[in-house]
């Protein structure tokens, strides 16, 4: 969550809409900053002209040190982003993303997550994909997916560019696949999208 992420007294929470942005982090920087200061104050204006509060949650500024270190990012993800369905925006450039740990995966995350199951080596951001809308097709008419260019990372100067590029040949299948996945979902639902 941000220090935007407050309640109105005067809107109940059936008048508030939860918006969870995914994307990697290292790479994605620049859009979530251009998210933070230009899009998302337009369109909590826009919505508060309707009587409709706007909360954005980035997980930039919502993990704290005590969680990361108990091995809580995982689960509190996959929590915010339950609390935004259907709204989700994900931004992917051409980086997998941090692959949590085998430690990640508690007893009381599998039991309350039983899909997780044999998922072990995935990105959190495809975990976040996957609970979010892959798993539940439905939430196509709601979610929104952006993706980079892959000829930006030549634009990027030299010394950054490993911020950018694949982590790895494997890491680039996986991502591969996922866009593959997410393009397949949005080509079966075109018909069922609102005009």
């Amino acid at each position: 969550m941000n220090p935007s992420d407050h309640t109105s007294p005067q809107l109940s929470a059936n008048r508030r809409i939860r918006v969870f942005v995914s994307s990697t982090f290292r790479d994605m920087m620049g859009e979530r900053d251009e998210l933070m200061t230009h899009a998302w104050p337009e369109l909590r204006r826009f919505c508060r002209e309707r009587q409709v509060e706007l909360v954005e949650v980035d997980l930039r500024w919502g993990i704290a040190e005590a969680q990361s270190s108990r091995r809580e990012t995982l689960k509190l993800c996959l929590d915010e982003i339950r609390s935004c369905r259907p709204f989700f925006i994900g931004l992917l450039g051409e980086r997998y993303g941090w692959v949590p740990g085998d430690d990640a995966f508690t007893a009381d995350l599998r039991e309350e997550q039983p899909w997780l199951k044999d998922l072990h080596g995935k990105s959190v951001t495809e975990l976040e994909i996957l609970h979010g809308v892959l798993n539940n097709p439905k939430m196509a008419n709601r979610v929104f997916f952006y993706f980079r260019d892959p000829n930006y990372v030549e634009s990027v100067p030299a010394d950054q560019r490993s911020d950018f590029a694949a982590e790895n040949p494997a890491s680039a299948e996986k991502l591969k696949h996922l866009k593959e996945r997410i393009r397949a979902l949005f080509v079966g639902n075109e018909a069922e999208r609102d005009p």
